[in-house]
């Protein structure tokens, strides 16, 4: 199968989305399929593994970039003999377009609470752009099938555009399970482990929790960890945050909090698997999220997650059994077979959030060892391998479609 995959950057050195798109890209060509990558701009060492036509963008600002770049890829592939066309970012001009991005008429809703302020917004040169790419795509009769990586997010467009189920895939994301992984004593990890710790003045048995994010610190619920870090029982937790988001803001946040000197930013790392390994907990408390990755990544290491039930990696998420009747707040127990971390309602809810992280850090070492497994093999199940299976199929199904047009 001759396939084409645009999006905006091809990459390892960003986000999971990035990472996402190339760990897909390399199984579709270890499967035996052609691979062209569209995109503005490919990492120099990634150049050579499958061939690249770039996209023109104007760069003159944020929506000039969205529509220049929607355009020129639809362009590219109007002008090829692809047999299937699968967007990771926004353009219409694709077979199967999946939601990557937040879906932005409801990221909206979130940022901007108030009607009038949303509706102001509206008239910002990029809400404009993006809106009206996400309405053309998501209307679009050409682009057979949309993509989701959620059940949260099939809701969404079923409820803001009225996409028919049939024309939706709930598609979970995949991750590289030999390159996240738990800690392996035997493989010389746990003395990497120490040293990580060392490295940012952690002793040995002082609760450690890990926050990443790419650059969006508020809409992930920072504000909110820092809240619930002030809060716990243990005094002597720790957070490390990786991310190149806003700093000196959230330090400022932290001091008023009287939380400063028990955090850490590690800046944006190539190495964050060692992070995950260390971590007791990982936390993404995040407003709305189709999919974060580093869920996944963190599951895939062995630790467990902390999110919202309003972002989509809920769905991979089970807290276990309700605790028991009459006792209102009382977080789940993980001792069900299934348990891989925690869930709160809403980003803000610090008061939930203590609670549940108090909990995990009351537990004995057999029972966070088997949290631990339960993580790992709900990882396994979700690798990068059965991903592109899974996408294959949805490709083999469009592509005998377009063969019956």
């Amino acid at each position: 199968m001759n396939i084409a995959i645009v999006r905006r950057m091809y990459s390892l050195r960003l986000g999971g989305a990035e990472r996402q798109c190339v760990n897909l890209a390399r199984q579709l060509a270890a499967l035996g399929h052609t691979v062209t990558i569209i995109a503005e701009r490919m990492d120099d060492e990634l150049r050579g593994e499958v061939p690249f036509l770039p996209v023109p963008v104007n760069q003159f600002s944020s929506w000039t970039k969205n529509r220049s770049f929607a355009r020129n890829a639809a362009a590219i592939l109007a002008r090829e003999p692809f047999d299937i066309s699968y967007g990771l970012s926004r353009t219409a001009g694709v077979d199967i377009y999946r939601l990557t991005e937040r879906l932005h008429i409801h990221w909206m809703t979130i940022r901007y609470p108030s009607r009038l302020a949303r509706n102001i917004e509206r008239l910002n040169p990029r809400h404009r752009a993006i809106l009206e790419l996400d309405r053309q795509i998501f209307t679009s009769p050409t682009v057979r099938r949309l993509v989701t990586q959620s059940s949260l997010d099939k809701r969404l467009l079923q409820t803001y555009y009225q996409v028919p189920d049939g024309r939706i895939a709930v598609i979970n994301n995949g991750v590289d399970i030999e390159a996240f992984r738990p800690p392996d004593a035997a493989g010389g990890d746990a003395a990497d482990l120490d040293a990580l710790r060392a490295e940012w003045s952690i002793a040995v048995g002082q609760p450690l929790l890990l926050f990443a994010s790419t650059m969006d610190f508020e809409g992930k619920g920072l504000r909110w960890i820092l809240h619930a870090l002030r809060d716990l029982k243990r005094a002597d937790a720790r957070l490390l945050i990786l991310g190149e988001g806003p700093q000196r803001r959230f330090e400022s946040i932290a001091r008023g909090l009287g939380v400063a000197e028990r955090i850490a930013f590690a800046g944006s790392r190539s190495d964050i698997q060692r992070f995950y390994r260390a971590a007791d907990l990982f936390l993404m408390p995040t407003a709305y999220e189709p999919f974060p990755n580093v869920n996944l990544e963190a599951m895939a290491c062995g630790t467990p997650v902390l999110t919202t039930r309003t972002a989509g990696g809920a769905d991979i998420i089970d807290p276990g059994t309700p605790g028991r009747p009459g006792t209102p707040g009382r977080p789940e127990r993980p001792d069900s077979p299934e348990c891989t971390g925690y869930l709160i309602d809403r980003s803000d809810d610090y008061a939930a959030m203590t609670r549940h992280i108090d909990h995990h850090l009351s537990l004995s070492a057999e029972q966070r060892a088997e949290m631990s497994r339960r993580c790992r093999a709900k990882a396994m199940g979700l690798s990068v391998e059965a991903n592109a299976r899974r996408v294959l199929e949805l490709f083999e199904q469009v592509l005998r479609e377009k063969h019956r047009v």
